[in-house]
């Protein structure tokens, strides 16, 4: 250390832990996190993209502040749109436009406000849930780490001081 002092090793215990919170606290940020984007007509469009299985569904929840028209259009890699929609949401309204992927790849969507403004909410849904894999594995890790912390504690020395019986 800078300090000329000595740190002890960090124990395998303690490195188990410590992965393991980390996998669920990222977790929880991920899928916890989202956030509404809004848009209006004088905004660029919100231009995203997601690689998806057959069976994933990318779902578009929008929110108008007014009278408002919508259009959401997605593109697969091939460069076909595959869906093109423009709904008109009355103000205070909201609708949900979904799309279920045919065929795995990655597919490019768009979302802008022609007319009005509001927010948009763009979730995706997968079939084989592949994104819950952080929280079994954080858990096998946390479990993993804390029985390996007891085995050390169990066979840790004890220094005691004998003094003669008179």
């Amino acid at each position: 250390m800078s300090g000329g002092g000595v740190a002890p090793a960090m124990k395998m215990s303690d490195v188990f832990i410590l992965l393991g919170m980390t996998f669920l606290v990222s977790g929880l940020f991920i899928h916890g996190l989202v956030q509404p984007t809004p848009l209006d007509t004088d905004t660029e469009p919100l231009t995203y993209g997601a690689s998806l299985l057959t069976g994933d569904t990318l779902e578009f929840s929008v929110s108008a502040e007014n009278d408002s028209t919508v259009r959401v259009e997605i593109v697969n890699e091939n460069g076909e749109v595959v869906l093109a929609e423009s709904p008109l949401i009355a103000g205070g309204d909201s609708a949900s436009i979904d799309f279920e992927a045919d065929e795995k790849g990655f597919y490019s969507y768009t979302v802008e406000f022609t007319e009005g403004s509001g927010e948009v909410v763009v979730d995706v849904d997968r079939k084989l849930l592949i994104d819950f894999i952080i929280y079994p594995l954080g858990i096998v890790c946390l479990i993993f780490g804390l029985s390996k912390r007891r085995d050390e504690k169990m066979n840790q020395s004890i220094d005691a001081v004998l003094e003669p019986h008179d």
